[in-house]
């Protein structure tokens, strides 16, 4: 942490230290960040983490838990993105990472997902529970929870808990659990709306919500339904100044570069970036004469000798190809909860929900590589048409990126049901049981956008004049169907009349379904016996669960019926299901309690026994405990072993096509980074294959700007992984300050056989990187006999790799009355990664990833509330330090790499305010402005680091409460 930074939070701290010794305070009810989900008779709640009730401070592992109030204060309607601010989920995955370029190709029904990455160990490793069960998966062939299908407004609080979930849980949860706890009991009609906008005119967003419940049969029955609907225009990349091609900054490899010289340095920033060898207004080589396609000398761009881009010239400008930063959305939730209680022995309750989001995002445009043209096209200059004859040609090849023809995109319709039915009561004053099934199923149809059917673009490609003398299309057939003839020659000359011919959306289904019964029995031992802190509380029970995926491509994908690259990955229908049969068992013990230096002692204990129909048996467990001195000090503690299952995908994916950019680890620019065996490892690979090593370089790579193609595909003999995790911590609430409470937990993840499939470019890099080349991962990527570039490769999950992380989190809430100037209510969330460590593969490098994007060694959120009478006003603020653009082990290798101005991305510093009015007991309404510093994205490919592009940004809102409380 900076001295600057250490001061500003200093001063911060000073400050509220400050104005809480000069008010008058008077104590109110602390309220521990501790979470709780559920009332049972005797007072105690029930945790998640556990099955068991007990009293709130007694919970042995560590949650953090924001409720409503502050959701709706953060003034965002997305929750993905309310949650970033909790230290363990800052590499989730919100809509400005799911959208524009950040599809890879061949993906299908990944747009505008909202994905929960705990600990930075991954969304397939965060268990995300509704009311403390199962929710059906959002994302085909994975268990990942799309978190738009879960309703903003009838959250009442969301836990975040680390810690060896899987003994309660199930497989999955190997980093913790994140449970939604939904509102119940909802009496009276609540409305609410909201609209925001940036501060440049964009980015908009609608949002409004109902809930109308009703209690009956003197309060033993509630019925409540509730709609919500959010709205989101998109944001592109060029919607902002400085990341359009005039000021766009990238790190490049650059020109002259001697690590010899004092100030050299092998990466830099540069602007006006290009993609050479192209141009958005055509390129033709005819023998040594370059065009541009308007007839005019094509003026190239100054190629970077040491990477793949080039600067300047007519080529192709990157900028205009990252296309949406944020994707247009569209979502509507219905929802129904309904309970009655017979009886103590039999209560019954259902729930029933569907919500549907339409999701729209652009990416790149098209392009020709090459286009062959005859020569009797009108189109053709009258410069290139003299060339080409003078060349004895019969037709010229043109290259051009389709800057006139819509961008590429997709358009996702996810449609998610989800009913659960439970049956609970009381067996004697000492057991309950809890049976219930629930089932849920997501329907998604993944439409393309935009792509060009081959036989119809070759059809207005191929333009010659009538009899008349007017351009026409060649083919009568093709003239009949609607052709009109397309002109690539020059910018911006494609006549828009010519899409409705040959632009199709081919449309792809999959179908999500899960099923999960459950049955349970809680309760404690007390009418047996007794230790002296109380019964022996227990949970005994057993789960089945199915999940089944599907996917039905375009039938017009599946027959290749795109133009070149258009959608040039055939992707390959799949089925694939799996159900698991689970026992599990906790129990917990309080040894003492009340007495002399105990002020509780508990120890306990949870298992699961699980048995999966693809990978056999697996086991999952924990021990854990807390101890409390006095009231006002708990020391807490938790070991055991969590599992995670294989995903349908990772097993039962067939082989498929995909693609991938590559930066050969064996360029002469890029040998200095990696291993100390890189250099060699790449003399013997290119020697082999018959390159030349002295002058492997992008430049002589005729294939180095484009996507190389290979194949994917599951793995049926993957094993589960296996996680270990301990923490440890100690919660304070001090007698001598009423209601304050500071938890502070250390965590430490170990997670072994765990399944990974590294992309193509890290595979390349890890062939050459280890100590001999006879490993799987060189065996995994081919290479052009007679020159050595990558031509091919193939990418399958294996249990290979191995993840460590450990770090703490602070959390502190302190609430507080004073007799004049109202009240407060102060909230402080910190983290520390200590450490987050990948290695890929027995032997392999281990991979540091503390620091890397949306990996902050520090984070932290502070957010204070004040109130007094009819106004509350509310702040929050969010720091990360300056993480990492390079990684360590590039860093590391070479001093020189790059100047340390650049070494880091900038601090995160968002300030959000929120000033609200609550004009009587049923009508408030609120404005505020998020992002209130502006801040912008650091210079980079990247453009949401540290913060997204959307900058300043304002909203207001109102909420209607009528009836019961």
């Amino acid at each position: 942490m900076s001295i600057v930074t250490r001061r500003r939070l200093l001063a911060g701290a000073a400050l509220l230290a400050a104005a809480s010794a000069q008010a008058q305070t008077v104590a109110v009810a602390p309220q521990p960040p501790e979470a709780t989900t559920g009332n049972d008779d005797r007072g105690e709640i029930v945790v998640t983490g556990s099955r068991i009730a007990r009293p709130d401070y007694a919970a042995p592992n560590p949650v953090v838990s924001l409720g409503a109030e502050e959701l709706r204060r953060s003034g965002t309607t997305n929750v993905t993105s309310f949650l970033q601010r909790v230290p363990a989920l800052t590499n989730s995955l919100d809509s400005t990472r799911t959208a524009g370029r950040n599809q890879a190709d061949g993906a299908l029904g990944q747009v505008g997902l909202n994905l929960l990455d705990l600990r930075g160990l991954g969304p397939n490793r965060t268990l995300v529970l509704v009311n403390g069960r199962r929710h059906v998966a959002g994302q085909p062939d994975t268990a990942a929870v799309d978190i738009n299908a879960i309703p903003t407004d009838l959250i009442e609080r969301v836990d975040v808990l680390t810690g060896a979930a899987s003994a309660v849980y199930g497989a999955d949860g190997v980093s913790g659990v994140v449970n939604f706890v939904l509102r119940r009991d909802f009496d009276g009609i609540a409305a609410r709306a909201q609209a925001g906008i940036s501060e440049r005119g964009d980015a908009g967003n609608r949002f409004a919500s109902l809930i109308a419940g009703r209690n009956f049969a003197d309060g033993r029955g509630n019925l409540t339904l509730a709609y919500e609907y959010n709205a989101d225009d998109p944001l592109a990349n060029d919607d902002r100044d400085y990341l359009a091609l005039a000021q766009r900054q990238y790190f490049v490899n650059l020109d002259g570069y001697d690590p010899t010289r004092a100030g050299s340095y092998k990466i830099g920033p540069v602007t006006d970036l290009r993609y050479p060898y192209g141009s958005n207004q055509g390129y033709v080589v005819i023998g040594d004469q370059v065009f541009r396609g308007d007839g005019a000398i094509y003026t190239p761009g100054r190629f970077l000798q040491n990477d793949g881009y080039s600067i300047g010239g007519d080529d192709t400008p990157v900028a205009g190809y990252v296309g949406d930063i944020l994707p247009r959305t569209e979502r509507h939730a219905v929802n129904a909860l309904a309970h009655f209680d017979v009886s103590d022995a039999f209560k019954l309750s259902v729930e029933g929900k569907f919500v549907q989001s339409e999701v729209t995002s652009f990416s790149g445009y098209g392009g020709n590589y090459p286009a062959t043209i005859a020569l009797d096209n009108p189109f053709i200059p009258l410069s290139i048409l003299t060339a080409a004859r003078a060349a004895g040609l019969t037709s010229v090849d043109i290259s051009r990126n389709n800057f006139d023809i819509p961008r590429r995109g997709e358009r996702d319709r996810r449609r998610t049901w989800r009913g659960v039915v439970d049956l609970a009561g009381r067996i004697s004053d000492h057991a309950s049981y809890d049976l219930s099934y629930t089932y849920g199923r997501t329907d998604v149809r993944a439409t393309k956008l935009n792509d060009r059917l081959n036989t119809q673009f070759l059809n207005a490609l191929d333009a010659v004049r009538d009899a008349g003398g007017a351009i026409v299309c060649r083919s009568a057939d093709a003239r009949a169907a609607g052709c009109i003839p397309v002109n690539t020659f020059g910018g911006n000359t494609v006549d828009g009349r010519s899409f409705g011919y040959y632009l199709s959306n081919p449309v792809s289904n999959a179908r999500i379904e899960q099923h999960v019964a459950n049955a349970s029995l809680t309760g404690d031992f007390g009418q047996f016996f007794a230790l002296p802190g109380g019964p022996v509380a227990f949970a005994v029970g057993g789960e089945y669960r199915r999940e089944s995926s599907r996917f039905r491509p375009a039938q017009a994908l599946i027959d290749n019926a795109f133009y070149q690259y258009d959608e040039y990955i055939i992707p390959t229908p799949s089925d694939g299901s799996f159900d698991v049969r689970e026992a599990f068992g906790e129990v917990n013990a309080p040894l003492l309690k009340e007495v002399p230096f105990a002020h509780l002692l508990s120890v306990g204990a949870a298992g699961r026994l699980s048995d999966y129909s693809t990978i056999g048996s697996t086991r999952a467990w924990q021990f854990n405990g807390i101890y409390a001195p006095i009231a006002a000090i708990s020391v807490r503690g938790s070991y055991g072993r969590s599992v995670r299952a294989p995903n349908i995908g990772e097993i039962f994916r067939p082989q498929t096509g995909t693609s991938n950019f590559f930066s050969d680890p064996c360029y002469v620019a890029n040998r200095s980074l990696g291993t100390s065996f890189r250099a060699d490892n790449c003399r013997t690979l290119i020697a082999a294959a018959g390159g030349d090593f002295a002058n492997f370089t992008a430049a002589n790579n005729p294939d180095a700007t484009i996507f190389i193609p290979g194949t994917q595909e599951g793995n049926r003999n993957l094993r589960p992984e296996v996680a270990t995790t301990w923490t440890a911590g100690v919660v304070l609430r001090p007698d001598f300050v009423p209601g304050l409470s500071i938890a502070v937990d250390w965590y430490d993840i170990e997670l072994r056989d765990a399944i990974n499939t590294p992309d193509a470019n890290t595979i390349a890099q890890l062939c050459v990187d280890q100590p001999t080349l006879d490993n799987a991962y060189c065996r995994s990527i081919s290479r052009r006999t007679g020159t050595g570039f990558i031509n091919g490769f193939t990418v399958q999950p294996q249990n290979v790799a191995a993840f460590r992380t450990a770090g703490a989190e602070l959390n502190v809430t302190y609430r507080f009355s004073t007799a004049r100037i109202g009240d407060f209510d102060l909230r402080l969330v910190g983290g520390y990664l200590d450490r987050l460590e990948q290695v890929a593969t027995p032997g392999a490098v281990t991979e540091d990833n503390v620091d890397q994007p949306f990996r902050p060694r520090y984070t932290l959120a502070f957010s204070p509330t004040w109130n007094s009478g009819a106004l509350t006003l509310s702040y929050n603020l969010r720091w990360q330090n300056g993480v990492r653009r390079f990684s360590r082990i590039d860093t590391d290798s070479n001093p020189s790499l790059v100047d340390p101005r650049y070494l880091r991305y900038k601090e995160l510093w968002s300030h959000d305010v929120q000033a609200q009015v609550a004009v009587n007991d049923d009508f408030s309404f609120y404005g505020g402005v998020n992002n209130l510093g502006d801040q912008r994205p650091d210079i980079g490919f990247e453009t949401n680091v540290p913060i997204s592009p959307v900058g300043r940004y304002v909203y207001a809102g109102a909420r209607l409460r009528y009836g019961g409380r």
